[in-house]
């Protein structure tokens, strides 16, 4: 991890890079003796204890506390003493918060010590860690442990005093899994446990993902939202219409174990991002945005993922940005909606006012806003599926309706200007904008989707360069969550095989 020797720092606090690290309440140790007295650092006196020498203070008092009343402790030391141990043995210990840990190991002082100091000291570590049970199958696939193996870790990584005599070798579990030693396997675990909380939160919709701001050469300001893995193939989602990011944020935990670095940009008028375009300017808007993001984040060749209506400016991007995009993947693609029943109803009264009565958008907006919380955010989703379809048997086990209010009240946040602009451009034409050559192409979508695939984007673009038409039959409309194996298939296919090998076909 880059960190210099523990007595190295102790004997100088200002080792060159370490002072900006041992700032952070992240990064909490000390260093004690066999009696569990702080070995003071030759670090000048503060005058008024900052949060980071509070914490120490309490961390030691949590030792102090071990000292009086855990065995283990006592039998730690005493091995330590005797000179019967390993400098890879660890103790982690519980503390009156439930979720922080004391990681203790022994530590070689030596010239560091001076003539009066201890050659052996114990290094303590505050660690934060929560490990439900939901996460024991999460640890066993990540590491390959068995069920056994995964409660001793569990029974180690917690401190549980009662069950320390029942765990098995934690420098044998270490070895199996891949970790240089039990305290890196430790430290490793519990930032995988609170990577995979948040992660478990984000695709729940307790907690939006995190988000950037991309700001354009005129000043106008992209909010763009981070997704999945920090490292690996770039991929840029375009949403829809009504839900907003929730359907590329259900899938967080899969896009970070497939190696997927998503990026979800919010055109004009949806959430933080820029004033909705004008008409007949969406897609030029969107390109602009897609062109700032690549250069910005310094993206190379992303792959595109767009769904339902995203799918028409995913398409345009990657028509207009040929040879800096990857590849695209449609998922669910809207085709042209000439006529107010070709909507869904959840949008045919909005589309008829947008249509006839313009002035009155606003208060529609409203008024369906307010319908569909009443009626509960998850039916934007699921009166798309088909009753009795594949889509929505797979959609009945699914709780999606925290996802979906939370994104619901973020397409809302300019009081439905991005819907408005989206609902404009909807019933035009815009197929003629589609004409071209752009790098593969895979469009996944139900197989009862015939208005689509006869009139929407396939017709323009089938024999025209690397196309396959993926079909699931009953996915519908609902293909992105009913369905996302399917999706993160395509995508790496996308990112695995290079143009050449692109098969056409269907």
């Amino acid at each position: 991890m880059g960190r210099p020797n523990p007595a190295t720092v102790w004997a100088n606090p200002t080792v060159p890079g370490w002072e900006g690290k041992t700032a952070s309440e992240d990064e909490i140790w000390i260093l004690v003796t066999l009696e569990a007295e702080l070995l003071e650092t030759q670090a000048p006196p503060v005058r008024d204890m900052d949060p980071l020498a509070r914490a120490k203070q309490e961390t030691l008092s949590w030792v102090r506390h071990a000292q009086r009343v855990d065995g283990e402790w006592h039998g730690f030391v005493d091995r330590i003493r005797a000179q019967d141990f390993s400098w890879q043995d660890i103790l982690v210990l519980e503390t009156s918060v439930p979720n922080k840990k004391l990681l203790c190991r022994p530590v070689c002082m030596g010239a560091d010590a001076g003539a009066s100091g201890p050659p052996v000291a114990i290094s303590v570590e505050l660690l934060e860690v929560d490990w439900p049970r939901s996460a024991d199958s999460f640890i066993a696939k990540t590491f390959g442990l068995s069920s056994a193996e995964v409660h001793s870790l569990r029974t180690l990584v917690l401190g549980s005093e009662q069950e320390r005599s029942q765990a098995q070798d934690p420098v044998r579990i270490a070895a199996k899994a891949g970790a240089p030693g039990a305290a890196e396997l430790v430290r490793l675990i519990g930032f995988l446990l609170q990577e995979h909380a948040r992660d478990m939160a984000i695709s729940r919709g307790v907690c939006l993902p995190e988000s950037v701001e991309i700001r354009d050469s005129q000043g106008r300001v992209t909010q763009c939202f981070r997704l999945g893995a920090e490292t690996g193939q770039p991929v840029i989602f375009v949403h829809g219409m009504l839900d907003g990011i929730a359907g590329v944020q259900q899938l967080q935990p899969l896009l970070r174990a497939g190696g997927f670095r998503v990026y979800a940009p919010l055109r004009g008028g949806y959430g933080g991002s820029h004033p909705a375009p004008e008409k007949h300017q969406q897609l030029d808007a969107f390109v602009a945005q897609i062109e700032t993001l690549i250069d910005q984040e310094n993206l190379r060749r992303p792959l595109l993922l767009g769904h339902r209506s995203g799918v028409i400016f995913a398409r345009a991007a990657a028509l207009r940005l040929r040879g800096r995009v990857g590849g695209l993947l449609g998922v669910a693609p809207a085709p042209p909606l000439a006529q107010a029943r070709d909507y869904r109803r959840n949008h045919r009264s909005l589309a008829l006012c947008a249509q006839f009565l313009p002035p009155l958008i606003p208060l529609v907006l409203k008024g369906w806003s307010k319908s569909i919380q009443r009626q509960g955010a998850a039916v934007l989703v699921r009166n798309q599926a088909r009753s009795g379809s594949k889509g929505w048997e797979r959609l009945r086990g699914k709780k999606l309706e925290d996802l979906l209010s939370l994104s619901l009240s973020m397409i809302m946040q300019q009081y439905g200007a991005g819907i408005l602009a989206d609902l404009k451009l909807q019933p035009e034409d815009w197929r003629e904008q589609m004409i071209g050559h752009a790098d593969q192409a895979v469009y996944l979508c139900g197989a009862e989707e015939a208005l689509v695939r006869q009139n929407g984007l396939y017709p323009q673009v089938l024999g025209a360069e690397k196309v396959q038409l993926r079909v699931c039959s009953g996915a519908g409309d609902v293909l992105l969550y009913a369905c996302p194996e399917l999706v993160l298939s395509a995508l790496d296919d996308l990112s695995s095989l290079p143009p050449s090998q692109f098969r056409q076909g269907g």
